[in-house]
């Protein structure tokens, strides 16, 4: 393959080479050539060609256009090379396998730039029409082959010896810019760059851009833009960035209308959704049917299966990183967007132009209404979500980000007259971030972030006596990236924060005492290094290390246990600390580039959980939730993660192609002892058991990013076995979320410039379950009896969409509306989310719940399914 490399580039392969006239790879291979006034250039391809030689040069360095005349018949192909390097006044060397050409005069003069001063170009990179920072942007220049990429906030920051260089920009959906620079100080660059014009927004992405992502892209890393989210089909048009996700590998959920998923064999807990640094625990709206954080007030999402960076930790399988967008700076805009279930709006603008901003956006659902026509007890059903965010520019080394969420849900019904009884939960997070540049080459984001979830069960919701399940936290982090030079970044930060937990207590004056459960506190200390380091063009290696402090203290009581019997309790006063945990956490990645589009990645990964979520149920639907950290009864989970990937990409097709091989070994995996009270326990802690287990696998992934046709597909084998004494006979047994066969499909299809069609096809194994191995008769009743934990499985998924998207205005402008028509389940298949051994056979085949106690009747196993095929309508539209 030729290769173009710069002299920076040039310079370090041969600091670690010896110099000398060293003997060429195949030298006695024997070729035939005839070249008749052919290219130098082009002399060099064909030799690459026919022996495999790769090699290295700068057209800037050697007269690449120089045509040579020359031929020969069975020549060994080093006197050959001989031969045309002297015709063309260059000479060459052997740089770790690749033929390094220069002028015959130049290799010692390229060690002399090892010598020359060398200055920096840092700045930030915006979209031109709003100013949005954009995220993994590239910064490169062609001669040395060398550049970067944008942080989470868009800044840039990379050196080079001083001279005269073309700089060049890029990103996706947007076009190439390029500036000539005089580099003999420091330069700061803010770049804009103008989006693609294109009503679906095809994907442009330069060359570079691609190799640096490949590059640079950890090891189960996968971006989603909004835009993609928005061509997929979603259950009754809502579209859903979370629920998307699903047609990822190695995600899965738990079943339709669940906002339950499960990442690579891990529990639902154990996956980290940060919306602007702040977590939300819990991503459900309607019960499951719907997950929070409006689509339109998203700008980028980053999903980590495995080599998390180093920043980020507190869970096992997954983290989900979730930027909002900024808010336009240069005019006012907006969208909005009508749906069978709810309508949202969203509008955003300068506060002071190319200064300060702000975006808003509000949902609320108004499905409720027809729920209430059709079941008159039900007085409220809604959900709704607010976000805002304010952007300000300080000068220009620091900008100030607040944002701002909310989401709520309430199911009431009325049972009596002034008594409204039902359920009520929501998220709330507030985020304020400040970046500061010092000099040109340190960033720093200091970040305060507070979040809760509330959960409730109001029995007289007029009186607010309710069972309310809480957590919230707050915490406060500096975290430095350190740009050494284009091959060397070092990251460190120190984090702190305190948690509330109520564990679930009930809300009466009335309630008999001896049914409180203890309120927990707790505060934790991270202290993390890392070190990101190219060694060579193809060799760059990660390495940090997490240090994590974990503390409980008062006010509270803790209670004290043999063989999981309580004895006694001890009770603390405020402040007073009565446990803690210190871990260390090292993670290590290594990526090899094979060609320019492909590399192979290998990491490995210690991560700590110390908070869990209690809840036993196997509903799909939100239900009773209660989270508890680790603590004297509740060891912190533990996971150590091996991944193994291979990434390629086809530039001239758009395509990339994804093969992962994973391995996880689990610590202090959290069960339930058989009927386990998890609802007013004072002794909740004492009904878990823990225990150790292990999931590994495989996904392959392939997506196609521009053209008219576009898409992706997805396969991930999934196993998951856990062990704990106490269950299941202490015998191993396969987790719920085992999923050996998750395939997904998806294509878009521009028919017409205005009109897009969509296709999305899902099929995977069922959830594991623990169904009857026996059953017995008591006084005419059928009993069935359980013996083995999760020793079967629910029938396959399996689900086809359809949908299409038509641009209303044939004209570009500031107004642009469109029409969105799905069909969710279009083949109606009935997947079944619930299992039940409660009916029997009726004569007519119908399944029933007996009545006839007198006589022995077999029970037969009955499913109950959530969604049929769901049409839906929506209208779009931006301004």
């Amino acid at each position: 393959m030729l290769k173009a490399h710069g002299h920076i580039l040039l310079v370090l392969l041969l600091v670690f080479s010896s110099h000398g006239f060293t003997q060429v790879k195949n030298s006695e291979t024997e070729i035939s050539v005839h070249f008749s006034n052919t290219k130098l250039e082009n002399v060099l391809k064909e030799l690459s060609e026919k022996t495999g030689q790769k090699f290295s040069y700068s057209t800037n360095t050697i007269p690449a256009n120089f045509e040579i005349n020359y031929t020969a018949k069975k020549e060994s192909f080093e006197n050959i090379l001989n031969e045309i390097c002297k015709q063309a006044g260059v000479s060459y060397e052997n740089v770790g396998g690749y033929l390094v050409l220069k002028k015959a005069d130049e290799i010692i003069q390229e060690t002399e730039i090892l010598k020359a001063k060398k200055f920096t170009i840092s700045g930030y990179i915006v979209d031109s029409k709003n100013q949005e920072a954009l995220i993994g942007a590239a910064v490169y220049n062609e001669e040395t082959n060398q550049g970067t990429t944008t942080n989470n906030y868009g800044f840039f920051s990379f050196t080079l010896p001083e001279g005269n260089y073309s700089i060049k920009t890029s990103y996706m959906g947007y076009d190439v810019a390029s500036k000539q620079v005089e580099l003999y100080n420091n330069f700061r660059w803010n770049i804009k760059l103008e989006p693609t014009a294109s009503m679906m927004q095809e994907v442009v992405v330069s060359s570079f851009n691609r190799e640096k992502l490949i590059s640079n892209q950890l090891a189960a890393q996968t971006n989603i833009k909004p835009f993609a989210v928005k061509q997929q089909t979603a259950a009754l048009g809502e579209t859903d960035m979370l629920k998307s996700l699903d047609n990822l590998p190695g995600i899965s959920f738990q079943s339709d209308g669940s906002s339950y998923f499960y990442v690579r064999g891990g529990n639902r807990d154990q996956n980290l959704i940060l919306l602007d640094e702040a977590p939300i625990y819990n991503p459900s709206h309607m019960l499951g049917l719907f997950t929070p954080i409006i689509p339109d007030a998203i700008k980028n999402t980053t999903i980590y299966k495995a080599d998390f960076p180093i920043q980020y930790g507190g869970r096992l399988s997954s983290l989900i990183d979730i930027r909002t967008r900024d808010g336009n700076m240069e005019k006012f805009s907006g969208s909005s967007s009508i749906g069978l279930v709810s309508a949202r709006i969203s509008v955003e603008g300068p506060i002071k132009k190319e200064a300060s901003s702000f975006f808003t956006s509000f949902r609320r659902s108004y499905f409720g209404v027809l729920v209430k026509a059709g079941y008159p007890k039900v007085k409220d059903f809604y959900f709704n979500d607010f976000t805002s965010k304010f952007n300000l520019r300080l000068g220009k080394k620091d900008r100030l980000f607040l944002t701002l969420y909310n989401g709520k849900d309430i199911l009431l019904t009325e049972e009596t007259v002034n008594n409204k009884s039902g359920l009520e939960w929501g998220n709330t997070s507030f985020t304020t971030r400040w970046n500061h540049i010092f000099g040109s080459k340190l960033f720093l984001n200091t970040t305060f972030y507070a979040s809760k979830y509330d959960y409730f069960l109001h029995t007289d919701y007029s009186k607010n006596i309710n069972w309310n399940s809480h957590i919230s936290s707050a915490h406060v982090k500096s975290e430095f990236t350190w740009y050494l030079n284009p091959n060397h970044k070092i990251y460190y930060g120190l984090k702190l924060g305190r948690y509330y937990f109520n564990p679930g207590n009930y809300n009466d004056p009335k309630l008999p005492s001896g049914l409180t459960v203890s309120p927990i506190n707790s505060g934790e200390s991270i202290l993390y290094v890392g070190n990101e380091y190219q060694f060579s063009e193809n060799l760059q290696l990660n390495a940090g290390l997490r240090f994590t402090s974990w503390r409980n203290f008062g006010e509270g009581f803790v209670v004290n246990y043999t063989d999981y019997q309580p004895i006694d309790t001890n009770n603390y006063k405020k402040d007073e600390k009565y446990y803690s945990n210190l871990s260390v956490e090292p993670r290590i990645s290594i990526s090899y580039k094979l060609t320019d589009f492909s590399s192979l990645k290998a990491s490995y990964n210690r991560t700590l959980q110390h908070i869990n979520l209690i809840n036993n149920s196997i509903s799909p639907f939100n239900s009773l939730e209660v989270w508890l950290p680790s603590g004297p009864n509740i060891k912190p989970q533990k996971a150590d993660i091996i991944n193994l990937g291979f990434i390629k990409s086809w530039p001239a097709h758009d395509i990339d192609f994804n093969v992962d091989v994973y391995y996880k070994k689990l610590y202090n995996q959290i069960g339930y002892k058989y009927h386990a009270k998890t609802m007013l326990n004072p002794f909740l802690d004492g009904e878990l058991r823990q225990g150790d287990g292990k999931a590994y696998g495989f996904e392959v992934y392939a997506r196609k990013t521009q053209g008219r046709i576009t898409g992706q597909v997805g396969y991930s084998f999934t196993r998951s076995l856990i062990q704990i004494d106490d269950l299941n006979d202490g015998r191993e047994f396969k987790a719920r979320q085992d999923r050996p066969v998750d395939f997904s499909l998806g294509l878009s299809f521009l028919a017409k410039p205005r009109w897009l069609l969509t296709a999305n096809f899902s099929y995977s194994s069922g959830a594991r379950i623990s169904s009857p191995t026996s059953f017995y008769f008591y006084r005419g009743v059928q009993v069935p009896v359980y013996t083995e934990q999760n020793n079967d499985r629910m029938p396959d998924y399996k689900r086809f969409d359809i949908g299409t998207d038509f641009k209303l205005n044939k004209k570009e402008g500031n107004f642009e509306h469109h029409l969105v028509i799905s069909f969710y389940n279009f083949f109606n298949t009935h997947n079944p989310g619930f299992l039940y051994f409660n009916k029997v056979a009726a004569a007519n085949g119908d399944l029933k719940v007996p009545a006839d106690k007198l006589n022995y009747q077999e029970l037969s196993p009955s499913t109950r399914y959530v969604y049929t095929m769901v049409p839906s309508i929506t209208y779009n539209m931006k301004f």
